[in-house]
This record gives C-alpha cells, structure tokens and sequence, in this order.
C-alpha cells in the first residue's frame, strides 16, 4: 500500500515537472531582455532591483530612483510585458508602469 502512494506520488510529481518545463518560452526571448537589461547600465539597474526589493512608492518617496530613470525604466518593464510567456512577472511590470504613470502624473500637475 505504502509502495503504490510513493509511486502515485513519484508520477505526480512527474508530470508536474513534465508540464513545469513544457512551457514554450523561448531562450532568444531571455537572450533578448537580458541585452535591454544590460544596456541600462548598473546605475538604472540597482533602481530596478530597489523597485522589486523595496517597492516603487518608497524608492520614489525616498529618491532612491531618479526621475530622469523613470522612461528607460519604464521601457525595461514594458518590454517584459510584452512576452506573456514571462508570466506572474507581466503583471509586476505593469504594476510598477502603471505606478510610476502616476507619479509622472502627479509631478507634471504640481509643475502646471
């Protein structure tokens, strides 16, 4: 009885690796969004990873990202958005897009 669990079980989990690796994300997409992440350079890259680490309306409250970063940021993370193959990550890309949409929003109405 043990031994038909742990097989049960061993060929679970065999088919959920099966399908963890089926899913067609291409390496020339990972290629790829490495070389954008690359260009950024390690100035804009250490605000990214802060944004992912501590959140974006704390890095922005506590000028931990420059506004001058804020486009090719923002370009990073829409290039993300554009593979659905990136899962969960899409939506943290949006997410930080749509927020930092609103910082910009905020900041051009306090200037006008």
């Amino acid at each position: 009885m043990i031994a038909q669990k742990l097989e049960a079980l061993a060929l679970s989990n065999l088919n959920s690796n099966e399908e963890e690796f089926t899913i067609p994300l291409d390496i020339q997409d990972i290629i790829n969004i490495c070389k954008e992440y690359n260009q950024l350079g390690w100035k804009i890259q250490n605000q990214i990873q802060d944004i992912l680490e501590i959140g974006i309306k704390e890095c922005i409250s506590s000028n931990r990202v420059n506004r001058e970063s804020l486009p090719h940021i923002k370009n990073f993370l829409q290039q993300i958005t554009k593979n659905p193959y990136f899962g969960d990550s899409i939506f943290q890309a949006e997410e930080c897009i749509y927020l930092i949409n609103e910082y910009e929003g905020a900041i051009n109405s306090q200037l006008n």
